[in-house]
């Protein structure tokens, strides 16, 4: 009954930032959390109004906006108009492609646009119709990319011709969260409890699986032999593949929603009751802990995993505070807190970086560009109407 609660809990919440609301013109009001992808000096986001768009890096000019939307379908619409798409996924490049799902009424849909200008060159399916919603960021191995559905599913398509290598059975009343591909593999972590391992060229179920008490809230991340997940009973946990029961857990104040990162042996977590952990990948032992909080000394919820570029750690909380790190020469030993700096506003999506950028979409739909080495706001662009 707890499980169920909390699984319920997360879908009302879930469900409460996508809800119809009426705007002049019969249209709907996206939302969505989607991240920052930077690729080639260009910036790639889903908006808040349910557009791809593209940002010159250096100069925070827009090079493209693409809407996407799907029909109103009546029911608690406006009205006949088309309505825009939520984009809670992060864009993904590769090759001359960019690619991202959706979150609409009636289903999900993956696009494929062409990253010169923006045009759709692939959706799947076609044809006007959907699949479940998609949540989770896709992911790109070899010549396929891998994605969740909210129809409790995962979907290969092949990326030369965006057709269906082929669905997984319904693992789950519910996927949201990406899954990892590991050689031929992929694991997927779900809402109820599950760690499930697939055929990465089939689909098909693997012999091994992994059942815990309760669901978990996090995208899994594979280090060597090691899959490392949040909780929603407020642990961290690390199962070993091919293990029944978990290797450690790491319990922290609240959930950990963002995924984690691994680097050299440290799994650096950031959590929701505002503070990022550092614990040893192999034995679970907490090696320090930093407390995120605004600029009223409140601690602040991390829903962002956190980026790593050369030794630099960075951290940005929801309340739109960046945290810069130098992890130095020891990964062990608590690293020196370089530069704290805020964008003045809420965030929830993951963010990219590049030589001293750091790139964050916030939740008053702006895309904000932050110095790290001068420690302001180098630029900021509205992501909002027609540029």
């Amino acid at each position: 009954m707890k499980q169920a609660k909390i699984s319920f809990l997360v879908v009302v919440l879930l469900f409460a930032s996508v809800l119809v609301s009426c705007v002049p013109g019969g249209a709907q009001a996206a939302r969505g959390w989607s991240g920052t992808a930077f690729h080639d000096g260009i910036v790639y986001a889903g908006s808040a109004d349910g557009r791809v768009v593209a940002v010159d890096a250096a100069t925070g000019s827009l090079k493209w906006h693409y809407p996407i939307t799907a029909p109103s379908g009546g029911g608690l619409s406006c009205g006949p108009a088309a309505v825009s798409a939520a984009i809670y996924t992060t864009p993904i490049v590769e090759g001359d492609l960019v690619y991202v799902g959706t979150y609409t009424a009636q289903g999900g849909r993956m696009y494929a646009l062409r990253i010169s200008d923006g045009q759709i060159i692939w959706e799947y399916p076609r044809g006007g119709a959907y699949i479940g919603a998609i949540v989770g960021t896709p992911v790109i191995a070899g010549e396929s990319i891998y994605f969740s559905s909210s129809d409790g599913r995962v979907y290969a398509l092949d990326r030369s011709s965006f057709t269906l290598d082929w669905s997984s059975e319904q693992l789950a009343d519910k996927l949201w969260t990406s899954p990892a591909v590991v050689g031929d593999t992929v694991y997927v972590s779900t809402l109820d409890g599950h760690i499930h391992a697939l055929s990465a060229e089939t689909g098909e179920p693997l012999d091994w699986s992994f059942e815990s008490q309760t669901g978990f809230a996090s995208a899994p991340v594979v280090y060597e032999d090691i899959i490392y997940v949040g909780s929603f009973d407020n642990n961290l946990y690390a199962v070993r593949i091919g293990a029944s029961e978990p290797l450690w857990r790491f319990a922290g104040g609240k959930w950990f929603w963002a995924a984690p990162l691994v680097s050299h042996g440290i799994v650096y977590a950031g959590c929701l009751d505002g503070r990022i952990y550092a614990i040893d990948a192999e034995t679970g032992e907490g090696l320090w802990q930093f407390e995120s909080k605004d600029a009223k000394g409140r601690r602040v919820p991390i829903v962002s995993s956190p980026y790593l570029v050369d030794n630099l750690l960075i951290l940005v909380n929801e309340a739109g505070t960046v945290h810069v790190f130098d992890l130095g020469d020891d990964p062990v030993a608590e690293p020196a807190a370089l530069k704290t700096i805020s964008i003045g506003a809420d965030v929830r999506g993951s963010f990219s970086a590049h030589e001293g950028l750091v790139y964050i979409r916030d939740e008053k739909n702006r895309l904000n560009a932050v110095d790290i080495d001068r420690g302001v706001v180098d630029w900021m662009i509205p992501l909002t109407g027609e540029e």
